[in-house]
């Protein structure tokens, strides 16, 4: 009789290391990655602000040049035209005018435009990167904690809330399942 109860005592024993064992190891591997999911939402953040940055000092960029192309053309080209329609100074000025007759370089302001583009897109692009790794974290996170055995021991866990930075249109051709704008730029 004794031996037969500490073979239970044994088993017993045996059965809740494992049980304990399992908690430890179910309960390690959702803070890994509740935390991952957690520093992955920092990074969006920091991101987006990056993005929000970079795009509105971009875009300043050619607004600048614009005025300080427009106030050297002013300044420029002022005294020019003063000087080749006075009489004071007749057909030599005429000439170097015609000669050096300064350009307002369009190429340069399309080449701004352009680089301006480039740099939403590839903003914007990363940023739904990171937004979709995200999304997988989450969903990585939601998985582990609902299968079993692994609810079991972390039926006390929630799913991760985050936020998905999305546009009005979208949100509203979501809700309606319907999206007839289709005119890229809006006559309103």
């Amino acid at each position: 009789m004794k031996k037969s109860l500490s073979i239970f005592g044994i088993a017993l024993l045996f059965f809740g290391a494992i049980i304990f064992g399992m908690y430890i190891t179910y309960t390690n591997s959702e803070i890994e990655l509740k935390e991952r999911t957690e520093s992955q939402k920092e990074v969006c953040e920091a991101n987006f602000d990056k993005m929000f940055k970079v795009i509105s000092q971009t875009a300043e960029i050619p607004q600048e040049f614009m005025e300080q192309a427009k106030n050297t053309f002013k300044e420029i080209y002022t005294p020019l035209m003063e000087g080749r329609y006075s009489n004071e100074r007749g057909g030599a000025l005429m000439s170097w005018v015609g000669e050096h007759n300064p350009q307002f370089d369009l190429n340069a302001v399309s080449d701004l435009y352009k680089q301006l583009q480039r740099t939403i897109e590839a903003n914007r692009q990363e940023f739904f990167l990171e937004q979709k790794k995200l999304i997988d974290m989450c969903r990585e996170h939601l998985t582990y904690i609902q299968k079993f055995p692994n609810r079991i021991f972390l039926s006390d866990k929630k799913e991760i809330e985050i936020i998905i930075i999305k546009s009005t249109h979208t949100e509203e051709v979501f809700q309606k399942g319907k999206d007839d704008n289709i005119k890229l730029f809006n006559e309103d």
